[in-house]
């Protein structure tokens, strides 16, 4: 993502918002299937949380560089004066599932309870967004 003052990221607020959703939703289907790698939930769940905050932060007209890292978008967001309570602060732990957990060899095995935390996490996020999306729709 290139800093909006050089060029606005595409699409709008809520397609970075479908496109969190859909992340989730396969995180969540693929949770219990066991031809699904627990890495590869884990990932759409870390996806759907850095879209979700990227839209999120579009939304607000807040420039945000391209990045996997969902601490550095939290940063962004609270620097900004975005409220960001606590349940989707503690979404900065599914950043490292953006990149390593994708290749095979680079990650230890995620277990059951990591995966349902991951979930949650994105969830939290994608909540937050979507509230905070729909609020900013109905001022403008």
């Amino acid at each position: 993502m290139t800093p909006m003052s050089k060029r606005p990221p595409p699409g709008s607020p809520e397609d970075w918002l479908a496109h969190a959703k859909s992340d989730l939703h396969l995180a969540r289907l693929g949770k219990d299937r066991p031809e699904i790698l627990p890495e590869q939930v884990c990932f759409h769940a870390q996806q759907a949380a850095e879209k979700a905050l990227k839209g999120a932060l579009l939304s607000r007209r807040i420039e945000f560089p391209l990045t996997h890292d969902i601490e550095e978008l939290l940063e962004i967001a609270e620097r900004s004066g975005l409220h960001v309570p606590p349940p989707v602060a503690d979404a900065g732990s599914l950043t490292p599932y953006a990149v390593a957990s994708r290749y095979p060899g680079s990650w230890e095995e995620i277990s059951s309870p990591e995966v349902d935390e991951a979930i949650r996490s994105a969830e939290e996020v994608v909540t937050w967004a979507t509230t905070l999306i729909a609020d900013q729709g109905k001022t403008l």
